[in-house]
């Protein structure tokens, strides 16, 4: 609809504020193809814009004050939020391939780290990248709050936690974990993946900083996927940060599926996932379907087929595995079930 209406072209020509509001368009269009993609396992739909030049949105304070009447701006122009936003989903995509690559055999080890090395570079080089005011502290927090753009502002920072737990989250399998690399790279998942639990669990408690969209319950699972690593196989130190940054994430995906019944899905995932890490060895491993559960957040799960640790244990996903009482007796179980007694199967599709 957007190339029928010729927004392309609308966005080179005219007003201010219709050049201005064509690029924020076509700016959500290109967000949005991103994330439903990535969502079903399908190719892109404007990945053409990947390698053209095209205008980013402006400041989005300046845009709400812009007058029908102007032609042109009074001030510099500088980017705004959703700007950043784009510049930084640019990076997911080859966090996506690399991923991919891994899961479908790609085994030229040093290839995949140079690529991971290079995108956590460039990852890093982005958030230094960003102007003093749109840096993630508590002085930019409160005036982007003041504005009503908080919850837009910590929507940026969470997404550059989430691709970043993404790219470092096949090294949280054990047998990695003698490189010394390696090792960095767990630490870099894990502090990323707190970091999201962090800022979330600050985004509900701050007025005008709510975050309401469907593929933040997935982002959350993400999180909590790492989060129940360290639950379940990290030191002793570590576990009650762990156990309290999932149980906040729980309950956001709690309130989340109030606006969105896929919240449902997004809570069975992580369930079916921990009962994963119980029974297998390899729970961790980046394979087929480790990738639905990572990217492609609008299809179901298939069944998957790992190292069991007790094979006469039946991989029932909805059941509470045999073994798992032990966990909870050590405190590193999370009993979804019981913290929301509800059925979940039905909301798997």
């Amino acid at each position: 609809m957007a190339e029928i209406m010729k927004l392309d072209i609308v966005a080179k020509s005219g007003s201010i504020i219709e050049v201005e509001t064509a690029r924020r368009i076509w700016s959500s269009l290109y967000m949005a193809d991103y994330c439903c993609s990535v969502g079903h396992g399908i190719p892109r739909c404007l990945e053409r814009l990947d390698s053209i030049s095209w205008h980013l949105p402006m400041d989005e304070i300046t845009f709400r004050l812009l007058r029908p009447d102007r032609m042109a701006l009074s001030a510099a122009w500088k980017p705004g939020l959703w700007a950043h936003m784009v510049t930084l989903v640019r990076l997911a995509g080859p966090v996506h391939d690399l991923n991919r690559r891994t899961a479908t055999g790609d085994t030229d080890n040093a290839r995949l780290d140079k690529t991971v090395e290079q995108l956590g570079q460039q990852l890093e080089s982005w958030l230094e990248s960003l102007p003093s005011d749109v840096q993630m502290t508590v002085q930019n927090l409160n005036a982007q709050q003041q504005t009503g753009l908080g919850g837009l502002f910590i929507s940026l920072h969470l997404g550059y936690h989430h691709y970043s737990t993404l790219l470092y989250f096949r090294f949280l399998e054990s047998q990695q974990a003698s490189i010394e690399v390696y090792r960095t790279y767990i630490k870099k998942c894990k502090y990323h993946a707190a970091s999201f639990s962090s800022l979330l669990h600050l985004s509900r408690q701050m007025k005008n900083c709510g975050i309401n969209y469907p593929t933040i319950g997935h982002m959350t699972a993400v999180a909590s996927s790492v989060l129940v690593h360290t639950l379940l196989f990290g030191n002793m130190e570590e576990t009650e940060k762990a156990r309290r940054e999932l149980n906040n994430n729980f309950e956001a995906l709690i309130e989340l599926r109030q606006h969105w019944p896929a919240a449902y899905a997004m809570i069975h995932r992580l369930m079916t996932f921990q009962n994963i890490c119980l029974l297998s060895t390899q729970s961790y491993k980046l394979d087929g379907w480790m990738v639905r559960y990572l990217l492609e957040h609008s299809l179901p799960l298939e069944k998957r087929d790992l190292p069991i640790v007790l094979p006469e244990l039946d991989l029932d996903m909805c059941k509470l595995p045999s073994n798992a009482d032990r966990f909870i007796d050590l405190g590193r179980y999370t009993d979804f079930e019981v913290m929301s007694p509800v059925k979940w199967n039905h909301y798997e599709h």
